[in-house]
C-alpha cells in the first residue's frame, strides 16, 4: 500500500512538475523573441506571425469553401468513419514526434540528467516530461486546427465546438506519448553510449518513411489510378475499417468528435470521459513503470564498443590529390566528421527519401510520360530534376554549415598562419567534391534511363556537376557570413537567416538557369540557329552566373571570417 501510494504520488508530483517545466519553457521562449531587444529575433517573430496568419486565413478559407460545398452539393459523408481516420492518422504523427523526443531527452540533451539531480523523485521526473510532451503536442494542435474549429463553431452556431476538440487533443496523446516513453526506455538499453544521434535518427526516418508509405497506400488521392480501384469506381475514403472501432481511441475520439459536432452532447461527453479514464490509468501506470526501467539502468547495461584499430603510418602529404597539405588536411578532417556523425549524413538524405516514397511507386508511368518527349534538350531537363532536389538537400545542408563545423576549434586556425581564404577554399572542395559526385551520380542515372541522347545527356550531366559546384561554394559563403561557432548542439549550427537566405538563392539560381535553358529552345525554334548552339549558350550564361555569385559569396565570407584572426 505504501508503495503504491508512492508511485502515486510521484505521478501527482510529475504533473505538477510537467506543467512548471511548461511555463518556464514558454517564459524562456518569450524572452529569446519577443523581450529580446535584438532586431533579428524580433524580426523573426514578426515573420513567423506573418506567416501563421496567413497560413490561418488560408486554412479558413478553405473550410468555408468546404461547407458551402456540402450545403449546395448532396454528398454523403460518414462523419464518424471521417474523424476516426482524422484521429488515425493523427496517431502516427504522434507516435513519430513522441519517438524522436524520447529518444532525444534520453540520449542528447542533458537537462534530464539536471532534473534527475535535482530532490525529486525519477517518476515525477520522467512523468513530467510525458507532461511537457503533451503539453506541446496540445499546442501546436490547437495552432493548426484552430481557425477551423472556430469557423465550424460559427457556421454551427455552436460554440462548444473548439472546446470539444481541444479536450480531444489534450486527451488523445497521452496514451500516446507514454506508451512511447515506455518503449524509448527499453530501446536505450541496447544502444551503444555515443550513438545516441545516429539511431535516433535512424528511427525517425524509419518511422516517416513508414507513415507516408502508408499514407501513399491508403490515402485515395495519393494511389495511381487502377492501382487498387476498378475502372469507373467512385473515389471514397480509405477503408480501414479498425480505425473507428469502439475498441480503440481512435473511435473513441471519432465518436465524441462526431457527437459534438452533431450537437449531441451527452454522447460526446461519454466517450470523452472513457477516454479521459483510460488516459489517467495509462499515464499513472506509465509513470510507475518508467521510473522503474530507469532505475533499472537502462543505458549503464550496454558496455561502451571499444575499436581495436591497427597502428598507422602518418601521412605527411596530403591525403588528397592535387591538394596541398593544409587543405587537404581540413578536407579530410570534415570528412571524417561527417561520417563519424551519421545522423548529419542520413538527415542530408530525408527529403530525397520522401520524395521517392511518395513517387517513387509510380516511377513507370513519369518514365513513359518523359520518353514520350522523344530524343532533345526537354527530356535532358526534365531527367535533371532528381539530381536538383539531391543537390538542394545536400548544399543547404552540407554547404552552409561547413564553416560553422569548426565549432570553438576555429580559434585555433585562426591563430594558425593560414589564412582564412584558404580556409573557406578547403570548406568549399570538403563540400563541393562529395555533393558534386552524387549529383552526378544522379543525374547520369536519370539520363541513362530516360536516353535523351547522348549528346543532350552529356551536356545536362556537365551542367548537374558545374551547378552542384558553383551552388556549393555559394552556400559555403552564405554559411561563413553567418557562422555560428558557440553551437552545442549540431541541429543548431546553421544560422536561421542564413538558411532563408540559402534557400531564396538556390531558388533563384534554379529558376533563372530554367529560364535560360528554355528560352535557348524557344530561340532556336523562331531564329532557326542551330539548337545545340543556342543549348551550349544557355549552359555557359548559366554556369558562368552561378560561379560569378558564388565567388561573391565567398569574398563576404572571407572578410566576415578575417575579424577572427588573431592579432
Amino acid at each position: 500500500m505504501a508503495s503504491k501510494a508512492r508511485s502515486g504520488a510521484g505521478a501527482w508530483e510529475g504533473l505538477a512538475l510537467g506543467l512548471l517545466l511548461w511555463r518556464v519553457q514558454l517564459q524562456m521562449f518569450i524572452n529569446q523573441t519577443i523581450r529580446s531587444r535584438q532586431a533579428g529575433r524580433i524580426a523573426g517573430t514578426i515573420a513567423g506571425a506573418a506567416v501563421i496568419l496567413l497560413a490561418w486565413s488560408w486554412e479558413g478559407f478553405i473550410t468555408w469553401l468546404g461547407v458551402q460545398a456540402s450545403h449546395r452539393v448532396p454528398i454523403r459523408v460518414d462523419t464518424l468513419h471521417l474523424l476516426s481516420l482524422a484521429f488515425l492518422a493523427y496517431t502516427g504523427v504522434l507516435v513519430f514526434s513522441s519517438l524522436v523526443f524520447s529518444l532525444n531527452a534520453l540520449l542528447l540533451n542533458p537537462d534530464l540528467d539536471m532534473l534527475l539531480a535535482a530532490p525529486r523523485s525519477v517518476v515525477s521526473v520522467l512523468a513530467s516530461r510525458m507532461v511537457v510532451q503533451v503539453m506541446r503536442l496540445f499546442v501546436l494542435s490547437l495552432l493548426f486546427t484552430g481557425p477551423a474549429l472556430v469557423l465550424l463553431a460559427v457556421v454551427n452556431q455552436n460554440p462548444l465546438i473548439p472546446l470539444a476538440f481541444a479536450m480531444l487533443f489534450f486527451l488523445y496523446p497521452i496514451f500516446v506519448v507514454v506508451i512511447i516513453s515506455l518503449m524509448s526506455l527499453l530501446l536505450v538499453r541496447i544502444i551503444p553510449v555515443g550513438r545516441g544521434r545516429e539511431v535516433l535518427t535512424l528511427f525517425g526516418i524509419a518511422l516517416a518513411i513508414g507513415i507516408n508509405l502508408a499514407n501513399f497506400l491508403l490515402n485515395p488521392a495519393l494511389r495511381d489510378p487502377g492501382f487498387t480501384r476498378h475502372p469507373g469506381a467512385a473515389p471514397s475514403l480509405p477503408d480501414v475499417p479498425a480505425a473507428s472501432s469502439s475498441w480503440l481511441p481512435s473511435g473513441w475520439a471519432g465518436r465524441s468528435a462526431a457527437a459534438a459536432l452533431s450537437g449531441d452532447w451527452a454522447t460526446a461527453a461519454q466517450w470523452m470521459l472513457l477516454l479521459l479514464a483510460a488516459s489517467a490509468a495509462i499515464f499513472a501506470a506509465g509513470s510507475v513503470l518508467s521510473g522503474r526501467l530507469y532505475m533499472a539502468g537502462w543505458i549503464q547495461a550496454v558496455p561502451p564498443r571499444r575499436r581495436h584499430a591497427a597502428p598507422r603510418v602518418r601521412r605527411l602529404k596530403g591525403a588528397v590529390p592535387l591538394l596541398s597539405p593544409v587543405l587537404a588536411a581540413v578536407v579530410i578532417k570534415d570528412w571524417r566528421m561527417r561520417t563519424r556523425d551519421l545522423a548529419q549524413l542520413v538527415r542530408f538524405l530525408m527529403p530525397v527519401v520522401f520524395l521517392f516514397v511518395i513517387f517513387g511507386l509510380r516511377f513507370p508511368r513519369l518514365l513513359g510520360a518523359v520518353r514520350s518527349l522523344g530524343d532533345g534538350p526537354p527530356a535532358a531537363m526534365i531527367g535533371l530534376i532528381p539530381a536538383w532536389i539531391l543537390l538542394f538537400s545536400l548544399s543547404v545542408s552540407l554547404g552552409l554549415s561547413a564553416v560553422s563545423l569548426e565549432g570553438k576549434s576555429i580559434w585555433v586556425y585562426a591563430a594558425s598562419p593560414n589564412s582564412t581564404l584558404r580556409f573557406l577554399q578547403a570548406k568549399c572542395w570538403s563540400t563541393a567534391l562529395p555533393v558534386a559526385a552524387l549529383v552526378a551520380l544522379a543525374a547520369l542515372a536519370a539520363e541513362i534511363m530516360i536516353r535523351p541522347g547522348w549528346l543532350w545527356a552529356v551536356t545536362a550531366v556537365v551542367l548537374a556537376i558545374a551547378e552542384a559546384a558553383a551552388v556549393t561554394t555559394l552556400m559555403v559563403g552564405i554559411g561563413a557570413v553567418f557562422a555560428r561557432f558557440d553551437w552545442t548542439d549540431a541541429r543548431r549550427m546553421m544560422h536561421p537567416v542564413g538558411i532563408f537566405i540559402g534557400m531564396g538563392l538556390f531558388s533563384i539560381v534554379s529558376a533563372v538557369s530554367a529560364m535560360l535553358l528554355v528560352i535557348s529552345i524557344a530561340l532556336a525554334t523562331v531564329t532557326r540557329f542551330p539548337l545545340f548552339t543556342t543549348w551550349l549558350a544557355a549552359l555557359t550564361i548559366s554556369v558562368g552566373g552561378a560561379v560569378a555569385v558564388a565567388a561573391l559569396s565567398i569574398l563576404l565570407g572571407n572578410q566576415r571570417l578575417r575579424g577572427l584572426e588573431v592579432g
